[in-house]
């Protein structure tokens, strides 16, 4: 199964379901330790270098001991999560819980979705922070932005304490290893016997990246307040495509007398897709004018919209594409060229 939550496996989500069916729904966002009992976390991990009678090829006679190595053990299944080193140390799931609860700040409302994958060796909290909107001063706006704290942690050696800004809801393996892929990364440590005493360490990185997120809103509430002129807002669109997408050249006269015919006729296209696809970024501009305004925030969004729309792929590559790959990266690329644009 792509989600990788087995019958062993459980999980919390805050507000809507996820698409696969799984998980209990509930209406208003849970603590951090209602959504450990919700997600059915409340278990301890063990740690053993003796097995007697565990694996499903196990008698209850056979019996297995390591010194180099040591296995840990889900208390409730007795499911062994994982075979690592002597030195590793588990982060348990109670404790995983109340770092996530000492992270709240005035940006940080309770939890998103909560569970585990794989039986329990991977388990994650999605905390959500503040939604804001940019839009018209004192007026009505559909222009949400939702950023997301996700803290994650493995029991079977695979997956270190990870804590990470995203865009991504985690509901499953897939969203859960889309995020860890990306740049958000705040912290990352492994399981070695000192682990515990970073926490405070790794509280304060994300206190830290929880600011960040204010810079962020400050960003685009100063792209709402920058107003353009039609002029501003084409060499804009052109600027973004040729720095980003492609270059926008017109067929010189030697070209056109070279004696190979592909070179003006490739120029021609390029040329011809570029003023279609600038054609498309201004009616995106124009759809969102009576919400956006002529601004530098709707222009970043009529170009991001066009961008993440761009050789568009169904499902889950889609998603991925858009909060991942190549369409995220000209986004943000996007993004930093209204600020440019817009200045101070």
């Amino acid at each position: 199964m792509a989600h990788e939550i087995t019958s062993n496996d459980h999980l919390v989500l805050a507000g809507k379901a996820a698409w696969h069916g799984f998980g209990t729904v509930v209406e208003d966002a849970p603590t951090t330790q209602e959504a450990l009992k919700l997600a059915r976390m409340e278990w301890n991990v063990l740690e053993t270098n003796y097995l007697k009678g565990y694996a499903p090829t196990m008698t209850a006679d056979n019996e297995y001991r390591t010194d180099k190595w040591k296995f840990t053990v889900r208390e409730d299944t007795q499911e062994i999560l994982g075979c690592v080193t002597s030195g590793y140390q588990p982060i348990q799931n109670r404790d995983l819980a109340k770092f996530c609860s000492e992270l709240s700040m005035d940006s940080v409302v309770k939890v998103e979705s909560a569970g585990s994958l794989f039986g329990g060796r991977r388990l994650w909290f999605l905390l959500k922070a503040d939604t804001f909107n940019v839009g018209q001063t004192g007026g009505t706006t559909d222009d949400p932005v939702t950023p997301y704290i996700l803290v994650a942690n493995g029991h079977d050696g695979t997956l270190s304490f990870t804590g990470m800004t995203t865009s991504i809801r985690v509901v499953c393996n897939n969203t859960l290893s889309w995020a860890l892929r990306g740049k958000g990364k705040v912290f990352s440590y492994k399981h070695t016997a000192n682990i515990m005493s970073r926490i405070d360490e790794a509280r304060e990185s994300m206190h830290k990246a929880l600011t960040g997120l204010q810079n962020f809103k400050d960003a685009c509430n100063h792209l709402r307040s920058r107003t353009m002129t039609r002029q501003e807002v084409q060499a804009f669109f052109l600027d973004v495509y040729a720095n980003v997408v492609d270059p926008i050249v017109k067929t010189s006269a030697s070209e056109r007398q070279s004696n190979n015919p592909f070179v003006p006729y490739e120029t021609d296209r390029r040329y011809t897709n570029a003023l279609d696809n600038i054609d498309k970024i201004s009616r995106n501009f124009d759809d969102e004018y009576q919400v956006a305004g002529a601004t530098y925030w709707n222009a970043f969004n009529a170009t991001s919209r066009w961008l993440q729309d761009r050789n568009r792929k169904v499902g889950d590559h889609h998603t991925y594409n858009v909060v991942m790959g190549t369409a995220a990266e000209n986004t943000s690329k996007a993004f930093k060229m209204a600020l440019a644009a817009a200045g101070s």
